[in-house]
C-alpha cells in the first residue's frame, strides 16, 4: 500500500457563480490552504519526490509554485518527523 500523499486539504474550492454569465460556475481557488491554484500541483509533486527518498525541494520560480510547494514540503517534513502539530523548521 503505498503511503498517503501529503496533503493540506487542497481541492476545496467551491464553484461560485459569475455575475456577469448566468449559469456558468467557475472554482474559488483562493479556498485552497495557500490562496492558489498552484497547491493541487505542489501536493502529487511533494508526494512523489517524499516518496522517492528526496529530502529536499525546488521550484524553478518564484511565485505561488514555489510558495506551494514550500508549504507541502513543509508538511512533508512534519510528518517524516512525526509532527502533528503543523510545526516546520524556519
Amino acid at each position: 500500500m503505498p503511503p498517503a500523499p501529503v496533503s493540506l486539504g487542497e481541492g476545496g474550492a467551491p464553484p461560485v457563480p459569475l455575475r456577469h454569465l448566468p449559469g456558468v460556475r467557475i472554482n474559488d481557488e483562493r479556498a485552497n490552504p495557500t490562496g492558489s491554484f498552484k497547491d493541487r500541483m505542489a501536493s502529487p509533486a511533494v508526494s512523489w519526490a517524499r516518496d522517492r527518498g528526496s529530502v529536499r525541494s525546488r521550484s524553478p520560480r518564484p511565485g505561488h509554485a514555489a510558495v506551494s510547494t514550500a508549504a507541502y514540503a513543509a508538511a512533508a517534513w512534519a510528518v517524516r518527523h512525526g509532527r502533528g502539530d503543523g510545526y516546520a523548521p524556519s
